[in-house]
């Protein structure tokens, strides 16, 4: 699924949560509630046979077995949301987000390295290099056209927009 159509599926999914959800916006929920809810809307997008779309999803299959997902972290990391077939190798890895509420935009320095770890732009702590074809960092604004998102992707540019991009 090329770049294009991963952003008209983020943009319905954030008119969808905005629209439908406004009061986890306006009341502050928790970044893991707004995460969670951007994350079932992102579902109803569709990405195709054999797609998911997790959060907090912990696990990495680059081994004959499932072990924990260790990024950048050697004791393993839990990411936000991804979309992916839930199969080894890397294979069928679409695309990671890492969240954060516009309010609290601290701690970016580690979701940032995890992006660039899952997007193959830098090798991980263990030196195992991931294969999501996007990491998308997604600032959830207290309205939709002020979320930010930057978009992270192997041998590309940093890529940074707001809802009003997409």
């Amino acid at each position: 699924m090329d770049l294009i159509e991963v952003k008209r599926k983020v943009k319905n999914a954030l008119d969808k949560l905005y629209s439908e959800n406004p009061s986890l916006i306006v009341l502050e929920l928790c970044e893991r509630c707004v995460s969670n809810r951007f994350a079932m809307c992102l579902s109803e997008e569709g990405f195709g046979d054999g797609y998911f779309v997790d959060c907090e999803y912990n696990k990495t299959h680059l081994e004959s077995e499932a072990g924990p997902k260790k990024v950048s972290s050697v004791n393993g990391n839990y990411i936000d949301i991804v979309v992916t077939t839930r199969i080894g190798r890397g294979e069928g890895d679409l695309v990671c987000f890492e969240t954060k509420r516009e309010k609290n935009y601290n701690g970016r320095k580690k979701d940032i390295e995890n992006l660039e770890i899952l997007s193959g732009r830098r090798m991980s702590k263990d030196g195992t290099y991931f294969s999501y074809d996007y990491g998308i960092y997604l600032i959830f604004g207290k309205t939709k056209e002020r979320t930010k998102i930057e978009i992270y992707q192997k041998e590309m540019d940093l890529e940074k927009i707001t809802y009003n991009d997409l």
